[in-house]
């Protein structure tokens, strides 16, 4: 028997026995009253047990659902029509709507409702995989408000150990407190700043990592003493190959010194040419071949990487001679030049716009790299040469109140270099090892011959999550040759770009998190799969545009059909609850006090 005829006939049982008990009462004052009052309390008793319900219309899209996404607030979800479907199981438990379906897997959900072909996605949308998927059904946004915080980065994740770490994103700061952006490198901090704006604000660290191999540093966001979020970045620093260096002196100084014991102490091929009279030299190799440098030509140059040379020496080359380092920066060889002369001396350093300042007699030098906030420890000597930027030079060095100091412009496929600081050695000198090696390997860096890559990769997404597809593109100069590419000892099977035939893509999974092996033609390269929790805010604001640039770009319009179904809805219990009140309490009064 069901409860429901069970809880009735016990009411009734107790409504009869209640009866019973009034009308054998002495006092028969009031009982017509008494009898009502105990009808309508054991009604209503019978009520809380069993609602009353009654069926209402509901429009009802047959060939439409909406999904919901992470991001979905309660207030978008209230009062949807139709069915309601989600694929985030965390996002299923935290809402507890009525009527929200959990699906495992969306694509195999639509082939099973093959009526289905209206979307109505809620949130920060889907990944551009999940969209290819859905590129034949007519799909409609709304998408959730932005995401707050840390909503996008990028860094150079594999570099040389010349070079510095860039880190640029962007954070979507609410509040009136002020937030600290902390660049921590293996425990030790190496660059922050405070945004106190609120909105949108573009944001940018630097560091030079002091390590070689694999390494996690944290991009650490606190307001006050709190910690807001610690983000990793995972990076990779690998040893430069070694330049072939190149330097002519008018006369032995100890810069030319420093350095070429600098460069020696680094394995670098060099070879240093001192002027002792018109048409003699002294000559130095170092980890290089002897050969003869009397006289600069064209062979030589094309078997060096950097060329140094002061301003002095270069007005005593010959017109050929100065011709072929012309022809040869414009097919990527990198040219220093130290200038000391107050007036250009040949054609090619007229290039550098150069001035005296006598007012910067501050009886010290204090230089930076124009990018970074950070400045070097003092060199001791005034300096009151400079050059003057032009809207063809990219500033490279400036001292405290960003006066340029070493310039640099590209000239063909190679770059040119003017430098204004005579010694730099007195940081060896004064026992400050590093300044001294991350200034040279900023101005190698940015002045010598890149060197040609015969293959390179890149990964898209470039901050991969567990169980996320991976695109690995790899570009390569053989183009008949296909690369051999594998992942953690997978082999993938690429495919060749038919517009780029030097390009070649391979599709594959990501799986376990941390550093994965990358095989590619024998080599074995490394990248980092982040955890789901990680840059979070960064996947959402992804998310966000690349399914309203999705839903924008279609031209499907099909019309949903709508129907309507009677659905059961329950009364109040509120409409119980009063007449049970009044009637109970009437009961009581009648007893105690009339």
């Amino acid at each position: 028997m069901e409860f429901k005829y069970i809880a009735i006939a016990i009411c009734l049982i107790l409504t009869i026995l209640f009866f019973v008990k009034e009308w054998r009462r002495p006092n028969r004052a009031r009982l017509g009253w008494r009898l009502a009052a105990t009808g309508i309390a054991m009604i209503c008793f019978a009520l809380f047990i069993i609602p009353i319900t009654y069926k209402v219309q509901k429009p009802e899209r047959l060939n439409e659902i909406n999904l919901l996404s992470p991001g979905v607030s309660k207030a978008q979800v209230d009062g949807l029509k139709g069915r309601t479907v989600t694929s985030d199981r965390q996002l299923y438990q935290s809402l507890k709507i009525p009527g929200l379906t959990l699906i495992t897997d969306l694509p195999y959900f639509l082939q099973s409702e093959p009526g289905i072909n209206h979307l109505n996605i809620y949130g920060y949308g889907l990944s551009k995989d999940q969209l290819q998927e859905l590129k034949d059904y007519q799909l409609d946004f709304y998408p959730a408000a932005g995401p707050k915080g840390l909503i996008s980065a990028s860094w150079n994740s594999r570099l040389k150990n010349t070079e510095q770490l860039s880190l640029q994103g962007t954070y979507q700061h609410v509040g009136k407190l002020p937030v600290k952006l902390l660049l921590q490198g293996l425990g030790t901090p190496l660059d922050s700043l405070i945004i106190s704006t609120e909105g949108e604000n573009t944001f940018s660290l630097k560091a030079r990592p002091r390590q070689s191999g694999k390494a996690v540093y944290h991009l650490i966001v606190m307001q006050d003493q709190d910690t807001l979020s610690k983000e990793p970045l995972a990076l990779e620093v690998k040893d430069a190959k070694p330049l072939r260096v190149l330097m002519l002196a008018a006369h032995p100084d100890f810069e030319y010194k420093f350095l070429k014991e600098w460069f020696f102490e680094k394995q670098y091929p060099v070879i240093l040419r001192s002027r002792i009279s018109k048409d003699k030299y002294s000559t130095d190799f170092l980890n290089s071949e002897r050969t003869n440098v009397n006289r600069i030509d064209k062979g030589l140059l094309n078997k060096t990487d950097l060329l140094i040379i002061d301003e002095e020496e270069m007005s005593m080359l010959s017109g050929s001679e100065l011709g072929a380092i012309n022809t040869a920066v414009d097919l990527g060889l990198g040219l220093l030049v130290r200038i000391s002369m107050q007036k250009p001396g040949t054609a090619i350093s007229k290039y550098f716009n150069r001035y005296e300042s006598p007012a910067l007699k501050n009886k010290s030098l204090t230089v930076g790299f124009s990018e970074e906030k950070h400045f070097f420890n003092p060199l001791p000597f005034e300096q009151t040469l400079l050059i003057r930027s032009g809207s063809e030079d990219q500033p490279l060095v400036v001292e405290k109140t960003g006066r340029v100091l070493v310039n640099t412009r590209i000239s063909g496929m190679g770059k040119l270099t003017g430098s204004v600081i005579p010694a730099t050695y007195h940081w060896l000198l004064n026992g400050q090892d590093t300044d001294y090696a991350d200034f040279w390997s900023e101005v190698l860096t940015q002045t010598a011959r890149k060197a040609a890559l015969e293959e390179s990769w890149y990964m898209e997404p470039a901050i991969p999550a567990p169980r996320q597809k991976l695109t690995v593109t790899v570009e390569q100069a053989l183009v008949e040759k296909v690369p051999v590419i594998a992942i953690n000892g997978g082999k993938l099977s690429p495919l060749q770009n038919i517009e780029l035939p030097f390009q070649w893509q391979a599709t594959a999974w990501a799986t376990d998190r941390g550093w994965n092996a990358l095989q590619l033609n024998g080599k074995t390269e490394y990248f980092y799969v982040y955890g789901n929790e990680d840059w979070e805010g960064q996947r959402n604001t992804i998310k966000l545009k690349n399914t309203s640039a999705f839903v924008n770009a279609q031209k499907l319009n099909t019309k949903s059909l709508e129907t309507s179904i009677l659905v059961n809805k329950q009364i109040s219990l509120w409409w119980v609850f009063i007449p049970f009140l009044l009637a109970v309490t009437f009961l009581w009064c009648e007893t105690k006090m009339l």
